[in-house]
């Protein structure tokens, strides 16, 4: 078995590295290492826009505090011919979004680039069962799920509908609350939301915008809530009774779908 070492990635994350890569944690390299490329993306043969699992270099660590902290983290980096948010923007609202809901604090940020703490889980997307168009094919993957995986499910959706409340509630919204910006974290097992590029505050929309801003956040869990109630019946919490409540809004045929919730809270003998 490779040897590997504890890394800490966040103020409660931790990895297994491999130990050739944690001798650079321990001693900077000359400039970032790219441990893994998660993410990049090309036209006509040039980058638009990269992903990358670093190890930061000795700039990086003298440059950013965090980075001397968490080595090993997340870097997005912006190539010439992508057209992108500011970077500082978005520190500024993953700053914010620390404070509101105990995410990992961002790293660091520059022109075309920006930096945050690595962490260590799975999109919710993929662990999902659901996403099949038309709606309705998702119907019979929910009869067939386990009572553990749709409760499991469910309580991680909660968190995450708990911590966009929150959010919203303190004057910001995510504008992209799409589930893959939704990490499962196992240890402590918890649910993230990640990439606030597309973060707006209350006062930048103004309120007339605002409300809908939330509605959109909301929408992708709303139907993923609706699918698990038709696996496991009815559930309490406002999650759920707002996923009920706006089912004319979520679905052209919403009432298949309360059919097939009515029908989960009175299974047979």
């Amino acid at each position: 078995m490779d040897e590997t070492e504890l890394v800490r990635v966040s103020p409660r994350h931790t990895v297994r590295l491999a130990s050739e890569y944690a001798h650079f944690v321990r001693r900077a390299p000359n400039k970032d290492f790219v441990v893994r490329t998660i993410m990049r993306r090309e036209a006509n043969g040039l980058p638009l826009v990269s992903a990358d699992i670093v190890i930061a270099g000795e700039t990086t660590r003298s440059q950013f505090p965090l980075a001397a902290q968490f080595p090993l983290h997340f870097k997005k980096t912006y190539y010439p011919g992508r057209l992108h948010g500011d970077p500082k923007q978005e520190f500024d609202r993953q700053t914010e979004a620390s404070a509101l809901i105990g995410l990992p604090p961002p790293i660091g940020y520059g022109p075309d680039m920006f930096r945050s703490c690595l962490l260590p889980g799975t999109p919710y997307n993929r662990l999902s069962p659901f996403g099949g168009e038309p709606d309705e094919s998702n119907l019979p993957v929910a009869r067939k799920l386990s009572l553990a995986t749709a409760a499991g499910l469910f309580h991680l959706l909660s968190s995450a509908f708990d911590a966009l409340s929150r959010l919203h509630d303190g004057g910001l919204c995510h504008a992209d609350a799409e589930l893959h910006n939704l990490i499962v974290c196992p240890s402590p097992l918890e649910i993230l939301l990640i990439d606030f590029e597309a973060a707006e505050t209350r006062s930048e929309v103004g309120d007339a915008a605002w409300q809908k801003h939330c509605d959109d956040d909301f929408m992708p869990l709303l139907k993923e809530a609706v699918y698990l109630q038709c696996s496991l019946g009815p559930q309490p919490g406002p999650l759920a009774d707002m996923a009920r409540q706006r089912l004319d809004r979520l679905f052209k045929n919403p009432d298949r779908f309360r059919q097939e919730i009515s029908d989960q809270a009175n299974p047979s003998a």
